[in-house]
């Protein structure tokens, strides 16, 4: 399985996959395969912390972190796609929508 599909079951689990995220999916496993191809540049060049190659590692991981959020794959992601997704229910309700913990648990029963 592909990082992509990881991701595209890891919506849908969610239950905020959107067929419009594929661009954003297709993004992050880039930035994530690059990183790992920085990480193991690093570490064969002494895994020095204070080294240039460093420097970019943390900013690929910054960037990575951002786009885990802006897909809802963070908390804070969620709450913020979760809103979009799944409205409250007509009262007004916060606390009738599902939790993350809910829908995950439903998913593995």
């Amino acid at each position: 399985m592909t990082r992509e599909q990881k991701y595209a079951d890891q919506l849908q689990a969610l239950g905020i996959y959107d067929p419009c995220f594929e661009p954003a999916i297709h993004t992050l496993a880039i930035m994530e395969r690059d990183h790992q191809r920085t990480l193991k540049l690093w570490r064969e060049g002494g895994s020095d912390p204070t080294s240039e190659l460093y420097a970019v590692i943390e900013r690929q991981r910054r960037d990575i972190l951002a786009h885990r959020d802006a897909l809802g794959l963070t908390p804070r992601g969620l709450r913020r796609l979760r809103g979009a997704f799944l409205p409250a229910d007509k009262d007004g309700d916060d606390d009738a929508r599902p939790t993350v913990l809910s829908m995950l648990q439903k998913k593995w029963a």
